[in-house]
């Protein structure tokens, strides 16, 4: 690989670096579905959709740790 100009140390941080962003679109993708199920109305379902998409990472993990209700509302 070396004769192609490829270090074998880059293609592992390349791997490792579109394992993460894959990771990242997943999370959000099930965060985002697990919100479509939720009885959210208005505001708040924009709100999380909005905090989910716009904040990469932080946004679905506080989703996942808050879990909103409808009762929270």
């Amino acid at each position: 690989m070396e004769s192609l100009g490829i270090n074998f140390g880059f293609l592992l941080v390349q791997i490792l670096n579109l394992l993460i962003v894959f990771g990242w679109i997943a999370v959000a993708i099930v965060s985002l579905f697990n919100l479509r199920n939720r009885k959210l109305t208005g505001t708040p379902l924009v709100m999380w959709a909005l905090i989910i998409c716009a904040i990469p990472v932080l946004g679905a993990v506080a989703y996942w740790i808050i879990k909103p209700s409808a009762e929270s509302q």
